[in-house]
């Protein structure tokens, strides 16, 4: 009867777990969308440095 007790606890762990990680993924895209079509985004070079860019440049 533990185990059976045991085992349910986990799957609820595990659904709440990746759930929140969804719900975090979905939120940081809908964020990174919002950051953009408000005007100003910054790109990452592969030498590691980043640059600001505003307006259309964002789309490039």
């Amino acid at each position: 009867m533990n185990t059976a007790k045991q085992q349910i606890r986990w799957k609820k762990v595990a659904t709440v777990v990746g759930i929140g990680a969804l719900i975090l993924m979905i939120g940081t895209t809908a964020y990174d969308r919002w950051r953009v079509s408000l005007g100003w985004c910054v790109r990452f070079k592969p030498d590691g440095s980043q640059k600001v860019m505003y307006g259309d440049d964002c789309w490039k």
